[in-house]
């Protein structure tokens, strides 16, 4: 899970990576990755018959203490200044999400919001629809 302390984002990095050929979002506290982050990833080209058979045809979730979850977020509330992530029950788990929810203070200017905004679009939709959040703010 992110740093138990951390609780506002002020960095957002979003690009893709053509030769990992994944697109990568990473919404940080500190901008030289001190601190909690989160990246959520997704490959450039569609979900294979075997990333199906995986669970790996969806968006994958990764945190600053080394968790890595495929799928597992349920909602998805972006706002002003707050970004709310609700997840399964096993990918609080394995990411170490107290009570499964993410509240997350965004102290970000208008283009790193944008980022945010269509960077977390981008991933979350990507793949399995059984897998996409429910989204509000978008």
């Amino acid at each position: 899970m992110p740093t138990p302390t951390w609780r506002t984002v002020t960095t957002v990095t979003a690009g893709e990576n053509a030769d990992d050929q994944v697109f990568a979002l990473g919404i940080a506290e500190n901008a030289d990755g001190m601190g909690g982050h989160l990246i959520v990833q997704i490959s450039l080209r569609p979900p294979t018959e075997q990333d199906t058979a995986t669970g790996m045809d969806t968006y994958c979730v990764m945190d600053d203490e080394g968790g890595v979850r495929y799928g597992g977020i349920e909602h998805v509330e972006l706002a002003d200044t707050r970004l709310t992530i609700r997840f399964t029950g096993d990918a609080a788990d394995e990411l170490s999400v107290d009570d499964g929810e993410l509240q997350l203070e965004l102290d970000l200017d208008e283009e790193a919001a944008a980022r945010l905004r269509d960077g977390l679009h981008r991933t979350l939709t990507y793949g399995n629809a059984d897998q996409q959040p429910t989204m509000i703010g978008f």
